[in-house]
């Protein structure tokens, strides 16, 4: 399948891109399910924690490589309305479950000048709830992006040695922050918390950048080489796994630092399981792509179950905590935590996570609360033909129509599918 060039209309989806979706947000809830139910990160906890620490790359990963997708080939971008279309979908979301996670945390409301201030603050830093950072540099990310466009245009003969010198970037920064090489000055801030900065996520956005550029070969190098991604994913999973428990059993690191998000060893595991994960999408989709619907709809919802599974969680804490359960449950065996935790609490949260994102989508507040258009079949809209929109947790960006489209840098073949298996557009709204 490809794209029409010129005609204004967005580029076709990739179905493999849904399965994708839906398993990221999986890893999300898994780690933020072990870091705060658990409450302390025991040795055998600290080793999955730093597996599921991959998704934060994987989310960025995936933002870049589907905006390129969308973006990539079009001689000029006309930024203003690309970012003002990009940023309606996050922004609201961001300044209202900023509030709402304001107010669940029971802060004050009197003084009033007292508690505005320190909304101000949830707002700049992100720190309202521990996941809101990354729409702080998805932000970011909009705005970076006409550069990044610009780079990659300039650069299209020597994309392996930008992403060799992102990569090295990455690794040096993450050594750098694991072992607090800076600590004055801006640099020193910045290390302190990285979370909520773009240039803590360079490597992961220039690679998803490359790699939507390159969609056509990345996708038969990986057809042709199946196994070898199997075999990477292994080889970077004991590479992380392995480096934690030297950290600890040697260097005596507690399990939290060992398992800390910004360290080299995660930058390992993330390109592994990233490239892993996109060969697992291209089998599901070229086998027939099996309960399609239903992994289409979760992918639908990922960025309202991104938002939302936070709060429910806080909410199973405390009553698990106040039936006792949490008690119970921390002080069993590891593989009893384990099984508790990833086992009943991940699907447990993720469904209801989903269910309350299901029911928000077809009412007036699902702009606001999931960053999507109302569902259609909700309300009047049923009356009505609705494109389906872009999700700003994968950012598969579709052209607004005052944004035409302009004649490709060069034409590019999107087929993802294999020979004799055609998949057609499904409508001007992107769905990569």
């Amino acid at each position: 399948m490809s794209a029409q060039p010129g005609n204004g209309r967005s580029r076709p989806h990739i179905l493999a891109l849904d399965i994708i979706r839906t398993l990221i947000v999986a890893l999300v809830i898994g780690v933020h399910t072990l870091t705060i139910a658990a409450g302390d990160i025991t040795e055998p906890l600290g080793a999955f924690v730093t597996v599921l620490h991959t998704s934060r790359a994987l989310f960025f990963l995936l933002t870049a490589f589907v905006l390129t997708y969308n973006y990539g080939d079009r001689r000029q971008l006309r930024r203003m309305a690309f970012w003002c279309q990009r940023l309606r979908f996050v922004v609201p979301a961001y300044v209202i479950w900023t509030l709402i996670y304001f107010l669940a945390d029971g802060e004050r409301l009197d003084p009033v000048s007292s508690a505005l201030a320190a909304f101000g603050r949830d707002l700049l830093s992100g720190d309202a709830r521990y996941q809101l950072y990354f729409l702080l540099v998805t932000m970011q990310v909009y705005l970076a992006f006409p550069l990044l466009r610009w780079l990659l245009q300039r650069t299209a003969r020597h994309h392996l040695a930008l992403l060799l010198a992102a990569g090295a970037y990455e690794l040096a920064l993450t050594c750098a922050i694991q072992h607090d090489a800076v600590t004055t000055g801006l640099i020193g801030q910045w290390f302190r918390n990285p979370d909520p900065l773009l240039p803590s996520y360079l490597f992961y956005v220039v690679a998803g950048a490359i790699a939507g550029w390159h969609l056509d070969r990345f996708a038969a190098f990986t057809r042709r080489h199946l196994t070898a991604a199997r075999m990477t994913f292994l080889a970077g999973l004991l590479a992380g796994v392995g480096t934690y428990f030297a950290e600890v059993c040697f260097g005596g690191r507690d399990p939290a630092a060992a398992s800390a998000v910004f360290q080299p060893v995660v930058v390992v595991e993330s390109v592994t399981l990233a490239w892993a994960l996109f060969a697992a999408g291209l089998i599901w989709a070229d086998a027939g792509a099996r309960h399609r619907r239903l992994v289409s709809a979760g992918a639908d919802s990922s960025f309202g179950i991104y938002l939302v599974h936070p709060l429910v969680l806080q909410g199973a804490v405390a009553l698990a905590g106040a039936t006792g359960i949490l008690a119970a449950i921390r002080g069993a065996q590891a593989a009893a935590q384990l099984a508790a935790f990833l086992v009943v609490g991940v699907p447990l949260i993720y469904g209801v996570s989903w269910a309350l994102t299901f029911l928000t989508r077809r009412t007036p507040l699902s702009m606001a609360l999931t960053g999507r258009q109302r569902k259609a079949g909700a309300g009047k809209a049923a009356t009505k033909p609705v494109t389906r929109q872009a999700d700003p947790a994968t950012l598969a960006a579709a052209p607004p129509p005052e944004v035409p489209s302009s004649q490709p840098i060069r034409p590019r073949r999107t087929r993802l599918m294999p020979p004799g298996r055609a998949t057609a557009p499904t409508g001007k709204g992107s769905n990569a």
